[in-house]
């Protein structure tokens, strides 16, 4: 039946962008029909109404939801069974005190005995309702309709005078020829619950609405996602997952995620109270990453979101990230960053600027670990190229096969294990901005002879490639040595050496600027410090000049790496012998060729007076001393002792 009519009771239209709201109402009663039909908008409400009730209305209402109804009113009794079958939302007419006493009334002129069969639990009062109206009431308990119809059968032999209740147990009363009184709805009520089930239709088509949307953003997602219950029964899986586990929604929902997935992690011990990230498990031979998070709700665990990636994937991406962040195209530094005190490197820092301001090629030579590839990220941000790429690449740390095109990129198919394609190079990456090439000394002829031909005809070519490719980029150039060297040993091509070095900066040692050494090595204490967290490490001045007069062969680098180790160390042991032991630890062996070791002031060759002077084992450790020089390290070894044993020996001996 379908009623369409005005809006009688002043409610607002139903808005047009979600459709008619179907409603269907299970009642026998020709006043909820007419009721219905009155109140029925005609052009965005449709109602059915069925007269069927209890076990009869459920098969109706089945048929109902699929063909789209979206809430059922009925009631009391039919609702709680059609609630056990329907997921739409299923609304009760009120059962109110006021129809019971209208009934119940009536029903005391009839007999004083009266039934009020009840729907799963008894009606609280009605014994008070019953002495004020001078009348015995039972109230008879019935679960369905083969249960309503046996209380009823039996009331017939005992002493029941009338049944009140609803339509179907009216009918049973009168099938057992029992007289009885209908309870009925009032007509207010029945208006407020078809407003209350408009209400529930468009809240639920919201949730709906809602729960597609979020249905679409997982689906759209290339990671499988499955979401279970507080007792680990999947309740959602994405089409990623169907797709990677071979199996349709309907299969796996309502089953254990630990029997879906029997190799994922914890997946036998959910729901769980705390994320988990990053689990290596497996799906048939396949390795997979699983993360678990909870579901919580009103602080309360109520399930659990997987996730799970393929293996392979997380590591695609990583490589892709990695190699992105190994390339550079962002210059971290700039000339700022360079900490110096020496005039030599004031210079070197003036002069960069100046070359900054230019495109022309830079040579920046100097020994490894003083700095090369800081001094060239800071002369791309001081350049008019700042806010273009900055990509850099060692030279000496790609293999002489891939060298080539991983310079100038290459072509699908050009080699075999080539990328589905082709591949940019990194010259075609730093378009406009600037190529840090470090260790260019290192790079095999044939590769010079394409470096050179970039230089002069400003394009590039891929390997296994016809194509010219314009390039616009500033090479700075890096090397370990005097390239002029390289070119006399014939390991460097002359006219690539003329063409590269325009500019030329050579960057000192540490050991040609030892005022810089204090500076850099405060510096980066103080800048470890902050990193951990440490207490500040304080470098008594004899410590300090005793690390000045020592050669640092790995220059800056080996600096930092010193000042790393003394932070750690005296974290745990802040003693003059903590460090102490770290300048003994300080190889002598990398000491440049020809070093001369200064000599030692005459008072280092003697114990100063005391209780041990004429001891045995201290000559003989000062006899040690004085053949290697002082050298720890040398005279420990002599001695058959460790370094450490010697330093504590030197202080017990009062040896300096």
């Amino acid at each position: 039946m379908k009623h369409l009519s005005s809006t009688s009771v002043g409610r607002e239209p139903v808005d047009m962008y979600s459709g008619n709201v179907r409603i269907g109402i299970f009642s026998p009663l020709e006043t909820v029909a007419k009721r219905a039909e009155s109140i029925g908008a005609t052009d965005d409400l449709e109602i059915q109404v069925h007269p069927q009730v209890l076990d009869d209305a459920i098969p109706v209402a089945t048929a109902m939801e699929k063909e789209g109804v979206e809430v059922i009113i009925s009631r009391r009794a039919t609702v709680q069974l059609l609630r056990r079958v329907l997921t739409i939302p299923v609304l009760s007419f009120p059962k109110r005190s006021i129809d019971i006493l209208i009934a119940l009334k009536e029903a005391a002129s009839i007999g004083r005995n009266i039934l009020v069969p009840m729907y799963d639990t008894p009606m609280t009062g009605l014994a008070i309702v019953g002495e004020m109206l001078g009348i015995n009431i039972e109230q008879g308990i019935f679960y369905g309709k083969q249960t309503l119809e046996e209380m009823i059968s039996q009331a017939a032999a005992s002493a029941v005078d009338v049944v009140v209740g609803g339509r179907q147990s009216c009918r049973f009363a009168k099938k057992y020829h029992i007289p009885y009184v209908e309870t009925k709805n009032l007509e207010g009520d029945i208006d407020a619950t078809i407003e209350n089930a408009i209400s529930a239709a468009l809240s639920n088509r919201k949730q709906q609405m809602i729960a597609r949307e979020y249905l679409s953003i997982i689906n759209a997602t290339s990671d499988c996602i499955i979401a279970s219950d507080s007792n680990g029964c999947i309740s959602r899986i994405n089409e990623p997952a169907q797709q990677k586990l071979g199996l349709a929604a309907e299969k796996v929902v309502g089953r254990r995620v630990g029997e879906v997935l029997p190799n994922c992690p914890r997946g036998h011990r959910l729901p769980v109270n705390a994320p988990y990230s990053d689990l290596l498990g497996s799906i048939d031979d396949e390795k997979f990453i699983f993360n678990h998070t909870p579901i919580v709700l009103n602080e309360e665990v109520i399930g659990t979101v997987t996730t799970f990636r393929n293996i392979s994937n997380v590591q695609r991406s990583e490589h892709v990230v990695r190699r992105s962040l190994s390339k550079g195209l962002v210059a971290k530094y700039h000339l700022d960053d360079m900490v110096s005190a020496s005039s030599a490197m004031a210079e070197i820092i003036a002069l960069s600027r100046q070359y900054a301001l230019t495109d022309s090629t830079v040579l920046i030579m100097g020994a490894t670990g003083t700095g090369k590839e800081i001094l060239a990220h800071g002369i791309h941000n001081a350049s008019g190229r700042s806010a273009k790429p900055f990509v850099s690449l060692n030279c000496a740390a790609i293999p002489e096969q891939l060298l080539e095109s991983e310079l100038f990129g290459y072509e699908h198919g050009s080699f075999t294990g080539s990328r589905k394609g082709g591949k940019v190079g990194l010259f075609e990456l730093a378009h406009e901005g600037t190529i840090f090439l470090d260790e260019i000394d290192s790079t095999p002829e044939n590769v010079q002879l394409r470096l050179l031909r970039v230089l002069q005809e400003k394009e590039v070519m891929r390997v296994g490639g016809d194509t010219r490719i314009p390039v616009d980029v500033r090479i700075i150039a890096a090397a370990g040595r005097d390239l002029a060297d390289a070119v006399n040993e014939r390991k460097f091509r002359p006219d690539l050496f003329y063409r590269i070095n325009v500019l030329r900066v050579k960057i000192p040692s540490l050991q040609e600027r030892p005022v810089d050494i204090e500076v850099l090595l405060r510096f980066f204490v103080d800048d470890f410090v902050s990193k951990t967290n440490s207490s500040p490490v304080s470098l008594p001045r004899p410590y300090i000049d005793q690390l000045v007069t020592y050669g640092w062969p790995g220059n800056i680098r080996q600096l930092k790496n010193f000042a790393e180790r003394l932070v750690i160390n005296c974290a745990f042991r802040n003693s003059e012998e903590t460090l102490q032991e770290l300048v003994t630890d300080l190889p002598e062996s990398l000491e440049p060729a020809g070093a001369q070791t200064p000599p030692l002031p005459e008072a280092a060759h003697a114990v100063k007076p005391g209780p041990d002077e004429q001891n045995d084992e201290a000559k003989r450790i000062l006899d040690a001393l004085q053949r290697e020089r002082f050298n720890r390290t040398r005279a420990a070894r002599a001695l058959s002792m460790s370094r450490s044993t010697l330093w504590r020996k030197m202080r017990e001996y009062r040896i300096e």
